[in-house]
């Protein structure tokens, strides 16, 4: 087990509880708890070299010394495009709350970050997959599960909500563009040194290879039967992923069936490596936050058009997560960018695969639930609260588009009225002026109708903005619960 993984017994017991309740109040890793910077002595030796990327198994430049980064991105209210994405080694993405999975994108290198964003709240699954890697967690806030985490480990992360302006920076040409101001946040290579330099803390150290990267044979193309995937975290959100043949890569789409692009580049997200790992799920103690059982599951890998049933297992919050073909045999993962996506397969979601000519998969029976440790009355409360603050967020989006739809259909209303005015019996300019009449009486039905429900309906919360006290000491920010 590598060296961050030494706590001991209780440690990793104590750690297990604190995941499961939020009666310890969340603070940051203090200074004295956050790695060490690097001395005159150490940055005297030879620098080692290390060509092949841990997290793609590439040989593509030099990564020894070089510490991961894993930044949370925003993925609700219209946070898409985000940056960074299709320059990420790997995304992974899982639910966390809600019916909205929630987004990490993880870089070998600091310094080939441009920039990447929106930063979304750190969650305590996504810190599954970055701190075996021995990467620095980035983002802007957390929940009290991802905080209790991070405390019982001692291991540093790099919070917006606490480190401020050092490490983040604001985007006012998109919020100018008409985006929510906490989807115009976001970070770079040099911001999150700077952030954690403030903490003493460093981007350099050890890293771990993700997986067990190999030399895979080739899929010839009449095996090709796992081209198309359709995975369903619920039903307002399900991800696609389609095998491009001229390029070998699993193109990734949105939610709504439009490619995945990144902002900064506009280049489609695309991926050598497609694996889906089942997880048993339930509820957390507050009624709301899912609970997954990270110790293992089996799961589906996907790489050159076909697919194969694997196993996983991880032994901790800190452990790697071990990968095993269906026959027990270590599992080779072809050199490339990987997508991570941990399914729990509980109501509402679901994973379809095909092959080229539309034939479906039987693929492996959904994990198991867990016992949600709260009774069926507050997770119907919990569920009609998110459903409530969904409702409103739809209802905003509703009237949004309706007004901005309003001004072009009174312009079509004046224009059909004059035309008819010029000759008042022709039918067809009757008829011309009374469509537009009745879109002008649609659109402001819709905007009555969900002003209503705004009225009576709850504001859903919003990611709280780096703070401005970026030059103040990291203990004395305030606590981030």
């Amino acid at each position: 087990m590598r060296k961050l993984q030494a706590l001991g017994g209780a440690a990793v017991l104590l750690a297990a509880l604190l995941l499961g309740g939020c009666s310890q109040e969340a603070t940051d890793a203090t200074p004295e708890q956050a790695a060490p910077a690097a001395t005159a002595e150490s940055t005297a030796a030879p620098t080692p070299t290390l060509s092949v990327n841990p997290l793609t198994g590439l040989d593509d430049g030099n990564y020894a010394n070089k510490r991961p980064v894993a930044v949370t991105l925003r993925t609700l209210y219209g946070a898409q495009p985000q940056w960074g994405v299709a320059a990420a080694d790997v995304l992974v993405e899982g639910v966390t709350e809600g019916g909205t999975a929630s987004l990490m994108a993880l870089y070998a290198d600091v310094d080939s970050i441009s920039r990447v964003g929106p930063v979304g709240p750190g969650r305590d699954l996504l810190l599954q997959a970055a701190l075996p890697l021995n990467a620095v967690p980035v983002h802007i806030d957390k929940n009290i599960y991802a905080a209790n985490l991070l405390n019982t480990l001692a291991y540093q992360d790099l919070d917006g909500y606490h480190v401020g302006k050092t490490a983040f920076a604001f985007d006012q040409s998109r919020q100018d563009a008409g985006y929510r101001e906490e989807n115009c946040w976001y970070t770079t290579g040099e911001l999150i040194r700077n952030g954690l330099q403030s903490y003493g803390a460093s981007a350099e150290g050890e890293n771990t290879p993700l997986f067990r990267f190999g030399i895979r044979p080739e899929v010839a193309p009449e095996n090709r039967n796992g081209t198309n995937l359709t995975v369903t975290f619920s039903k307002s959100d399900s991800e696609q992923l389609n095998y491009n043949e001229g390029t070998g890569l699993y193109e990734k789409l949105n939610a709504d069936g439009s490619p995945m692009t990144d902002a900064e580049s506009g280049q489609q997200v695309a991926f050598t490596n497609v694996f889906v790992l089942y997880a048993s799920s339930g509820i957390k103690d507050d009624g709301y936050t899912r609970q997954y059982d990270m110790t293992g599951g089996t799961g589906i890998y996907l790489n050159g058009g076909a697919w194969e049933q694997i196993s996983w297992t991880k032994e901790d919050a800190t452990g790697p997560f071990t990968l095993t073909a269906a026959d027990g045999t270590p599992l080779t993962v072809a050199p490339g960018k990987s997508f991570i996506a941990i399914w729990g397969g509980y109501y509402g979601q679901s994973l379809t695969l095909t092959a080229p000519d539309g034939t479906a998969q039987t693929l492996p029976e959904k994990p198991t639930l867990l016992e949600s440790g709260i009774s069926d009355e507050a997770a119907a409360a919990a569920e009609a609260e998110l459903s409530a603050a969904q409702q409103y967020v739809d209802a905003q989006a509703a009237v949004d588009n309706a007004t901005a739809d309003l001004a072009e259909a009174e312009s079509a209303l004046a224009d059909a009225q004059a035309a008819l005015d010029a000759d008042s019996e022709n039918a067809d300019l009757i008829a011309a002026r009374d469509a537009a009449q009745a879109r002008i009486d649609e659109l402001n039905q819709t905007i009555a109708d969900n002003q209503a429900i705004l009225s009576s309906a709850p504001q859903p919360e919003e990611t709280p903005a780096p703070t401005e006290a970026a030059e103040a000491a990291p203990e004395e920010a305030a606590p981030a619960e």
